[in-house]
């Protein structure tokens, strides 16, 4: 299958097509059972996240998706490799969808980092650290390129939980929580963005 192949489904003539977008976070790894920041440290998913996106795609199987583009971090690539196997569709991947980079953040526990910054990390000044405004910059930017390659098509994007929860903010104007691992949210452009089910609405 072409990336580039036309959408299956006509649309009125001056109208975007609709594109609906499955966002999936990836499987659980031995750093999220530790409450360990991960950012773009490379962790791999461990058994219990293989068989969590396991049961997530026997799910997904009878509902038209007909692509998967994941991040190309391996917990998010071999989630998405699995989600792929299962629904026997073609799998890409793609650097835009990579989790937020933490720079110094990166392998510490979140009570670790509140003792540290007591004030909260999102605006930090730190070396390598991604801030918010440069991650959810980066989240609509990944998210409209592949609204237009795919346009009109049904997505399963396999991503991280910085870069859902920054396009949660940015994209969708909503402050919500990251998905739990193997979690989906659907959501479609039309002209706009739009939540169309999952997410956890975050009422701290």
């Amino acid at each position: 299958m072409s990336i580039y192949a036309k959408p299956k489904r006509s649309v009125p003539t001056g109208s975007p097509p609709v594109t609906r977008f499955c966002l999936v976070r990836h499987g659980t790894t031995d750093w999220n059972r530790e409450n360990r920041i991960q950012g773009r440290t490379d962790t791999p998913l461990n058994e219990q996240g293989r068989k969590e996106i396991g049961q997530l795609a026997a799910a997904l199987k009878d509902e038209g998706w007909e692509v998967v583009v994941a991040s190309d971090l391996q917990r998010a690539a071999e989630s998405g490799e699995i989600i792929g196997r299962v629904l026997e569709i073609p799998v890409f991947f793609h650097k835009g969808l990579r989790e937020r980079n933490f720079g110094p953040l990166e392998g510490l526990t979140a009570a670790e980092i509140e003792a540290k910054y007591p004030e909260g990390s999102d605006h930090l000044s730190l070396p390598e650290l991604e801030t918010r405004t440069q991650i959810e910059a980066r989240a609509v930017a990944t998210m409209s390129m592949l609204a237009t390659v795919f346009a009109g098509r049904r997505v399963l994007v396999v991503s991280h939980g910085g870069f859902i929860r920054a396009f949660f903010r940015a994209g969708l104007g909503l402050i919500r929580k990251s998905p739990a691992n193997a979690e989906r949210v659907v959501v479609v452009w039309n002209g706009t963005w739009q939540l169309v089910e999952g997410g956890r609405r975050n009422d701290g």
